[in-house]
């Protein structure tokens, strides 16, 4: 079993500020919200270009040195280079970021504070995040409590365990039964452990090995596993271990481009997938192969360099669902492992009612949801939200009203609307201001010709003038109480699981021994059976 713990260095080693000298000043900061009362919050603070992030004491801070920043409770002292220098506030996606200029002379403490201002109050509206891929503080319930208050998360899941690696096994409860508590810090806020990441990536074998990271949340206890390698057991397989003895779990997909995803998909072993996902840094995209299976057809491209990556992860979501799998949006930060604070990427959830675990994860479940870098973005189709189904006769007018709604204080490109795959409806935001808050709203109507899919999404560009999006969850559109069933899209996947076939043979060896790799064919087989009844099933229905 590998577990990550990360723990929190030194601050002397995080930061610039050991290195100022003995001129060194001092600012001593206080983060207040609107009502004037300290607040929780991710700071920086810059000279001459030079960011520092190590807090001195008294105050509790955790830096985080992949971001270069650090989550405080709403105070801190930082020893800086004298002279002229930026304060920068954040907390999370519901508030102003704001940076303050601040003067600092040799051998003073210089007081500051900085009023945060909200834009908007999600919670008020029915709507709560979570980040689903964190890595940070999951043994510290302190790190836990102050991540997701500077930040705004309001669920916090840590993964206790991140299984990965060949030969480990994993037979293991959780640490202590508190594992199994959430955390309550607030009405708004809770923090959860009783959760993990399975992750393959086979690096010694065939090109395109990256079997894949699946998320398993909200588990009563961990899954086992005697041997566990990059091939053997499948997820699948453990995602059905985990469904027995938790029947309120979630399972998300890392990203869809991981080769497994296809699997997991036709076994109903997937709740969610992440299209706002970790690749996607502050000012820059990891445009790497993680899960970048090779080429399938021709003319078919695993290219991720510009844009490539963004539009590669929305067109095999979109395949998915083509296939008729019910499929809602998330979003996870990777904090603990790529360079962006705790809900950088996350996905708001539609509440009923108050703000709990269950409640959370059973709206997340159900695609009452939408992903999000940055916009908040609302959809109704005929007055019913993303993970809904309308029921249609095809002896009837078949019209869904869309209305879609983007909110935002960054600039946006455009809002869109996505029906079974295709762009059907668009505004070009370009020229809209977004100061103080950019609204826009699509209304349109979309004519319904075969049960499938539609769902919207808010593009804007990142500093590194690459995409970024906030994307909804599915309405899905039933005709006749027929399947989503499009033959090109599974026929895809029936490529793309001769792909996975073609790795094991690269990779005999890392099986244990031959039955169980015969297991894992046999689930492989049971995926293309899927998919071939899929293709019988658009033969039948909607491609006569």
């Amino acid at each position: 079993m590998f577990r990550l713990r990360l723990a929190l260095v030194a601050c002397v080693c995080l930061s610039a500020s050991a290195n100022v000298g003995a001129q060194q000043a001092r600012v001593e900061v206080k983060i207040i919200d609107e009502a004037g009362e300290v607040t929780p919050a991710r700071a920086w603070v810059t000279v001459d270009g030079q960011r520092y992030f190590a807090p001195e004491s008294p105050f509790t801070a955790t830096p985080y040195r992949q971001d270069q920043s650090f989550s405080c409770d709403g105070r801190f002292v930082m020893a800086i280079p004298p002279g002229e220098a930026i304060v920068h506030v954040e907390k999370g996606k519901e508030f102003r970021p704001v940076n303050v200029a601040v003067s600092v002379k040799p051998g003073e403490t210089t007081q500051k504070t900085v009023r945060l201002q909200r834009w908007i109050d999600m919670p008020a509206l029915g709507w709560y995040s979570a980040d689903m891929h964190v890595h940070l503080g999951f043994d510290n319930p302190s790190v836990l409590r102050q991540l997701a208050l500077a930040d705004d998360v309001h669920l916090l899941p840590a993964f206790t365990y991140w299984l990965r690696g060949q030969g480990e096994t994993w037979n293991e409860s959780w640490p202590d039964a508190s594992f199994t508590e959430p955390i309550r810090i607030d009405a708004r806020h809770v923090v959860t452990r009783n959760n993990l990441e399975i992750e393959r990536i086979a690096r010694d074998a065939a090109p395109g090995a990256e079997v894949g990271a699946t998320f398993l949340f909200h588990l009563s206890k961990p899954v086992t596993a005697d041997r566990y390698g990059e091939h053997f057991p499948t997820d699948a397989e453990l995602c059905g271990q985990a469904r027995e003895h938790s029947p309120r779990s979630v399972f998300d997909s890392d990203k869809p481009s991981w080769a497994e995803t296809v699997v997991g998909a036709a076994l109903g072993s997937l709740d969610t997938i992440q299209v706002c996902h970790n690749h996607y840094h502050r000012t820059s995209t990891l445009a790497g192969g993680y899960g970048m299976i090779g080429p399938l057809a021709a003319g078919e491209s695993n290219e991720a360099a510009g844009d490539g990556l963004f539009h590669r992860t929305n067109a095999l979501y979109y395949r998915l669902l083509n296939c008729g799998f019910r499929l809602g949006v998330s979003g996870g930060s990777a904090i603990g492992v790529m360079p962006v604070p705790a809900g950088f990427h996350r996905v708001y959830a539609s509440l009923d009612g108050p703000m709990s675990v269950d409640a959370m994860w059973d709206a997340i479940r159900s695609g009452r949801s939408f992903a999000t870098t940055g916009p908040m973005l609302f959809l109704t189709a005929n007055g019913q939200p993303p993970g809904s189904i309308l029921p249609f006769r095809a002896i009837d007018a078949m019209e869904v009203s869309i209305e879609l709604e983007v909110k935002s204080i960054e600039a946006i490109e455009a809002l869109e609307l996505i029906q079974n795959g295709r762009l059907v409806a668009s505004i070009d935001l370009r020229e809209q201001a977004s100061d103080p808050v950019l609204k826009s709203t699509l209304v349109h109507h979309v004519k319904v010709e075969r049960s499938g899919w539609i769902a919207g999404r808010a593009l804007y560009r990142a500093p590194d003038g690459l995409l970024r999006q906030a994307h909804t969850s599915p309405v899905y559109l039933e005709v006749d109480r027929k399947p989503t069933a499009f033959a090109e899209d599974a026929r895809y996947m029936l490529r793309w699981i001769a792909h996975l076939r073609m790795i094991a043979d690269h990779t005999a060896d890392h099986f244990p021994d031959q039955a169980a790799r015969e297991q894992v064919m046999g689930i492989y087989a049971s995926a293309e059976a899927r998919y071939e009844q899929i293709v019988q099933d658009a033969q039948t229905h909607w491609e006569r």
